[in-house]
């Protein structure tokens, strides 16, 4: 069984050519870190949004404790 190392000089620079193309299909660039971005913010309003609607869900329940009542001396 050979390996692509042991087949020859050639072998060895496909071998190192796919490492460089491997290598530069890893590189996080520009427009990478522009897409993460937007995906952060889009998940970020997400997360808001969905707040709003529980805090506005919350308002229209009705409470489960009754207000409590001031004394007196603090009324005026």
């Amino acid at each position: 069984m050979t390996t692509e190392v042991s087949a020859g000089p050639r072998a060895f620079r496909r071998l190192m050519n796919k490492l460089v193309r491997w290598s530069k299909a890893m590189d996080y660039s520009g427009f990478d870190y522009t897409l993460d971005r937007i995906a952060f913010v889009e998940r970020e309003l997400a997360a808001i949004k969905d707040r709003m609607r529980q805090l506005e869900a919350s308002r229209h329940e009705p409470p489960d404790v009754p207000p409590m009542r001031r004394p007196p001396s603090e009324l005026s």
